[in-house]
């Protein structure tokens, strides 16, 4: 109490003397203060506090020791957070420094600290870098014999990352958790014979061995007869796992009774008390990742009971879990700063959301049907936008550092191999949290609101459909194989559920390298008339589905392998061929939500078209179409032209945040991180999320532009995510590898029709329309103009002058003179 009581001391004058002039007195005792004060607020659960005293002591770079401890318990406290990643960089940078200046024994606490966190984020990777510090951990206990009682927690953290199932090894697992037991047994350290009994029976529950049960019930013995303050995640994780264990005996009542039980353990909730959270008790978790795993065990528990009983209470109930883990998920991530970490996240609750859907459904209830559909699309897409947004009303030079630090955190992501890139992206990444810290407290209107993501009602997306647009909402369930349709009109809507098997993929997949390629063969076109068909009959299961969408405008919202497939390419006539585009204008969507925000952000340009064609390239080849494509445009639609070696990257990034188009005619690449190819440089995605565009319509005409790796609940993360995080209002991309002639036609006809006043979805369906009659054979092929699709907005570009509306106003003009004529008189 007395190293705390001056530790306080020494805060306060540290406190005085920076707010009055900067200097800083003593600082070898502020170092101490400032880690003790740390300590104290971590023990207290008080995370916010200990984060900020922690980086304080950091900040000071006086005692190694400390600096090497402080980033230790800074990774505990974010995992706490549930900040996992940067959990992770924070207590390898630690131990890395512990190694050299720490105390052996403190060296083993922050190791055996830092496996918890590589349990809780499950990669290969984390985990065998958490077994290359257990082994240290082996040395330092080789050297010292006082430290054989650490035996036992560094071989039960072994089992644990070998229980992983990126590392399954059951007999490893066994092996070092039972060695583990035995040390423990003979420390009598409750905590950890408990964990040791806890991590048996998950083991055995995994290889559906009975044994399981009596390590369970024996765990939780332990459970009651331990003073740590951990003690309760144990408990929770030993309750979920009996849970288990009953579901699978279809004891489905008492898997229920003690799934619950394990939630109320995390949250602190008596175990005889009524289950009601807020965020006071999502404040107290400690491990956030069982607590997602207890969520989901129950939504899965309910829905075996409303099986089993048809009992619509059953549904109710999973409906609140599925509402109550989305706030949870929220608290959770809302002061993350980790990409990966809210993609964590976001992929554990989209598994959860899917019982949310099916209990929607099964409630034939349309609001929270569409509810939980949408929170499972783009929410972290909307958010960024929206942050992105805010930072508008920062000043200048704020801004401005913000953007640097964003490019160079991103830059070095890209690149960081090496140890030395590695350690500098570490300490960018620590100097970026400080200066958000501190305009957190100048400017905290900025970061207040960001989180407050909130799905657009059913009645909402009505009231902004017109009378003759559709909305295809489409829900992937692979955990239960269910497909969802909701489909919504400005006066109704139409819901379906389907099973499907492999048979369903498999069909999506043939239909996506059908497509993908000319048809030279007859069997060629046979089998695509019946794959197309085939797949048609999935998405259109009904009449009624059928019905619903006739003469029509389509929106089209989807997620998994759904999102990379063009609609307009299906085959809706199982005797002949007759494209879905034949009767619908088709465009794509995020998410009902994600288009209505987006489509209210104001833009203002004061510049046409710009169009880039780099035509030649370094190490691709040469697209000579497209000088004639810009050409073409330029023609049309005034424009300003860079062509060849003036069609740079830099160019780009300097020009075209004033343009209400930009049209991209060149080559791009989808793989782990997308990029669009300029005159001797590459813009890569992660360029995007610094810069700032102003379009009204971004036309990538390019190859595979639309494609990118898929993440749960977000979507597809392409060339065409990124113009939308940089302001974009609609994007045109590719779905596959495009023929330069076809493309260069195609795009031809689309602005004339833009030019013409035609809706963005008009112009280029209707020039996909002209092109399939224009041509005949292989060269109807899709693969020649299918490719392309319209995300986002659908309105006109170029909308036609009102007519009536000067009407009105000269008619109104008149009688206002009339008027006053005839007051005269």
């Amino acid at each position: 109490m007395r190293k705390l009581h001056l530790a306080i001391k020494y805060a306060k004058i540290q406190n005085e003397v920076s707010s009055s002039d900067g200097i800083i007195l003593f600082p070898k005792h502020f170092h101490n203060s400032f880690y003790l004060i740390g300590k104290y607020y971590l023990e207290q659960n008080n995370l916010d506090s200990a984060i900020t005293y922690f980086k304080k002591a950091i900040s000071l770079n006086y005692y190694p020791k400390k600096i090497a401890q402080s980033l230790c318990y800074l990774g505990l406290a974010y995992r706490m957070q549930g900040n996992l990643y940067l959990s992770a960089e924070y207590y390898q940078r630690g131990i890395n420094l512990m190694l050299k200046y720490g105390p052996r024994k403190s060296i083993i606490f922050h190791i055996i600290n830092f496996t918890d966190t590589c349990n809780q984020i499950k990669t290969k990777e984390i985990a065998l870098s958490g077994l290359y510090y257990l082994e240290k951990c082996d040395s330092i206990i080789k050297q010292d014999r006082k430290l054989e009682l650490e035996k036992g927690p560094v071989n039960l953290s072994k089992g644990v990352l070998y229980n992983l199932d990126k590392l399954y090894d059951f007999n490893k697992a066994s092996f070092f958790y039972k060695k583990a037991l035995s040390s423990c047994l003979l420390a009598k350290n409750n905590k950890t014979i408990s964990s040791c009994l806890l991590n048996l029976g998950e083991l055995y529950l995994k290889e559906k061995n009975d044994s399981c049960l009596f390590f369970l019930e024996k765990g939780l013995e332990y459970t009651k007869i331990s003073s740590s303050i951990y003690i309760k995640d144990v408990n929770s994780e030993i309750y979920r796992n009996i849970s288990n264990y009953n579901a699978r005996k279809s004891n489905f009542r008492l898997a229920l009774s003690n799934i619950n039980n394990s939630l109320k353990s995390s949250f602190e909730i008596p175990l005889n008390s009524k289950f009601i959270l807020n965020d006071n008790h999502f404040e107290k978790v400690i491990s956030r990742r069982n607590v997602i795993l207890s969520f989901k065990g129950k939504v899965e528990i309910l829905n075996l009971l409303y099986n089993k009983t048809r009992d619509a209470k059953y549904l109710q109930e999973s409906i609140e879990t599925v509402n109550t883990c989305d706030a949870f998920i929220n608290y959770t991530i809302q002061n993350s700063t980790e990409i990966n970490t809210k993609f964590l996240w976001r992929d554990d609750v989209s598994e959860i959301y899917n019982y949310g859907v099916l209990a929607a459904y099964n409630l034939n209830d349309y609001e929270l049907l569409n509810s939980i559909i949408e929170k499972n699309k783009a929410f972290l897409l909307t958010q960024s936008i929206k942050e992105n947004n805010s930072e508008v009303s920062l000043p200048y030079d704020v801004k401005q550092q913000l953007k640097t630090y964003k490019s160079s955190i991103f830059s070095l992501e890209e690149k960081s191999t090496s140890q030395k890139q590695k350690d500098s992206l570490f300490n960018i990444k620590l100097e970026f949290e400080r200066f958000k810290d501190s305009i957190t407290v100048l400017y905290p209107e900025h970061f207040s609101k960001r989180n407050n993501i909130q799905p657009l009602a059913l009645e909402n997306i009505k009231t902004n459909l017109n009378s003759k647009s559709v909305i295809l909402s489409y829900h992937l369930d692979r955990n239960n194989n269910n497909l969802f349709g909701l489909f919504t009109s400005k006066t109704g809507n139409y819901s379906f559920k389907k099973q499907i098997d492999s048979t369903f993929y498999e069909i999506v997949e043939n239909y996506k390298q059908l497509i993908s390629k000319p048809f030279t063969q007859k069997s060629e076109l046979q089998e695509f008339y019946t794959t197309s068909n085939s797949l048609y009959n999935y998405l259109f299961p009904t009449k009624e589905s059928e019905q619903f969408i006739e003469k029509k405008n389509i929106i089209v919202i989807a997620n998994d392998i759904l999102q990379n497939i063009p609609f307009e390419a299906l085959n809706t006539n199982v005797s002949d061929l007759k494209y879905f585009i034949e009767d619908h204008n088709v465009s794509y969507a995020y998410s009902a939500s994600f288009l209505e925000f987006n489509n209210a952000i104001k833009r203002e340009t004061s510049k046409n078209l710009a169009a880039y064609a780099p035509i030649t390239f370094a190490n691709q080849k040469s697209l000579e179409a497209t000088q004639s494509e810009v050409n073409t445009i330029q023609n049309q639609i005034d424009s300003d032209l860079f062509i060849s070696t003036n069609a740079t990257k830099n160019n780009f990034l300097i020009n075209s945040g004033d343009y209400k188009i930009l049209h991209l005619a060149t080559h791009a690449s989808s793989s782990n991180n997308p990029a669009i190819y300029f005159s001797k440089d590459t813009l890569k995605l992660h360029e995007l999320y610094t810069h700032k565009t102003n379009a009204d319509l971004v036309v990538l005409s390019a190859c595979e532009t639309n494609l990118g790796e898929i993440k749960k609940g977000e979507g597809v993360f392409s060339l065409s995510r990124g113009f939308f995080y940089s302001g974009a209002k609609s994007v045109i991309s590719s779905l596959w590898n495009v023929n330069d002639v076809s493309t260069s036609s195609i795009m031809k006809d689309f602005y004339t029709n833009l030019d013409h006043h035609q809706s963005k979805s008009e112009a280029l369906n209707n020039a996909k329309r002209k092109y399939l009659k224009e041509h005949s054979l292989s060269e109807k092929s899709p693969y020649y103009w299918a490719s392309f699709v319209l995300i986002g907005d659908t309105s006109p570009t170029y909308p036609s002058t009102s007519y009536l509306f000067y009407l009105l106003g000269f008619v109104a003009f008149v009688s206002i003179i009339l008027f006053f004529f005839k007051k005269r008189g």
